[in-house]
């Protein structure tokens, strides 16, 4: 394929894709034995397919903003679906898996979860009206993740590419260190977020108006239904589902800003974001990976952000997932694009910043590839 799209706007319909990903895994989770793989099997044909359909720098068709949103809101029952034929799959009613097939349903189930869940939720979690945000808060909650829009919004879009924030990999810092180290700190950011509210309306941060607190409660809900259908088996699966969704989710974040740099307090610029333009990536994620505007200006819908080809660029986030999963071949490639970024992007003291990160992470000048 050529590495340019050609003119005009990039067709709405991609956008369809995140809810056909859950369908075909719930699908293949309804169907049982070999099937239950379909939903992870996704992952490496979406990464084989978007790399080979090339970069998509236009910018999106128009959608009417009713139709967007409607996609948006259509995951929740599409995931609540998904659970729903998991737990009864799980539970006594279901025929019996194979062995190795369980291993698939678990793994179908938590990829889904997290690439149908998590793109969804992230823009309904930067709206201001209630019910919107209100269904993001749902989403996330499969994810184990009820309350981590606090931290993305009043921590992520302040420090990222800073060492405060957590959504920020360092560089040399493996995806599975990462996967701990924002686990951790993201839930102490929100945790921190929601006191000091509490603490402004006088309130203690134990309070049972504490967001965190009802997050907690939503997904012992959650468990509960769980545990109506599948008995205490499938609450013990359930919960190992949300955790490796959980790790899926960090994985999007890992290569958002891996080893980017800021200058604490400094104006968020273009290159403070790695982006992903390829077209199952942008339409499957409901453009989540066109983030360089995104973090420019944060009240632009994700069907209204531009393409920025200028701006600092990773292959299929797709591909990028199965990459860092093998920590070698990850950072092979990223020290190529770092040393670029470092080049051509860095301004003034963040050249500083990059060269001290990179000598933390072991990487020299003299041992770091040039692109």
């Amino acid at each position: 394929m050529a590495e340019e799209s050609p003119g005009g706007r990039s067709p709405a319909a991609w956008f369809l894709v995140p809810g056909a990903m859950v369908l075909l895994a719930l699908a293949g989770l309804w169907r049982g034995g070999g099937w239950v793989w379909l939903g992870v099997a996704q992952l490496p044909l979406l990464a084989l397919v978007d790399t080979w359909l090339g970069p998509d720098r236009r910018p999106r068709a128009p959608l009417p903003s009713w139709l967007a949103d409607g996609l948006l809101m259509l995951q929740l029952p599409l995931i609540v679906a998904l659970w729903a034929v998991f737990a009864w799959r799980v539970g006594p009613g279901a025929g019996a898996l194979a062995g190795a097939d369980w291993l698939g349903l678990v793994l179908s189930t938590a990829f889904v979860t997290a690439y149908g869940a998590l793109p969804a939720s992230h823009e309904l979690g930067h709206r201001d009206d209630p019910l919107r945000r209100r269904v993001g808060n749902l989403l996330d909650t499969f994810l184990l993740a009820p309350y981590g829009v606090l931290s993305h919004n009043h921590v992520h879009h302040l420090k990222l590419d800073t060492p405060i924030d957590a959504e920020t990999a360092r560089r040399g810092q493996s995806l599975y260190r990462f996967m701990v180290y924002m686990g951790w700190n993201r839930h102490l950011e929100s945790w921190r977020v929601e006191a000091q509210r509490l603490r402004r309306l006088g309130m203690s941060p134990w309070s049972w108006r504490s967001a965190v607190w009802r997050g907690f409660a939503q997904y012992a809900l959650l468990l509960v239904a769980v545990a109506a259908v599948a008995g205490a088996r499938g609450v013990a699966l359930a919960v190992l589902v949300s955790v490796l969704a959980l790790l899926m989710l960090t994985a999007l974040s890992y290569a958002q800003h891996y080893g980017l740099t800021r200058v604490p307090d400094s104006p968020v610029r273009t290159h403070h974001a790695w982006n992903h333009l390829y077209p199952l990536t942008r339409g499957g994620m409901f453009e989540i990976t066109t983030h360089s505007q995104h973090h420019m200006d944060v009240d632009v819908r994700y069907w209204q952000l531009t393409p920025l080809p200028d701006a600092p660029q990773l292959p299929s986030a797709w591909a990028c997932l199965l990459l860092a999963l093998v920590p070698p071949l990850w950072e092979r490639l990223l020290r190529r694009r770092l040393d670029d970024w470092d080049r051509r992007y860095a301004e003034g003291e963040e050249r500083r910043l990059a060269a001290a990160a990179s000598a933390a992470a072991g990487w020299t000048p003299a041992n770091v590839e040039s692109t």
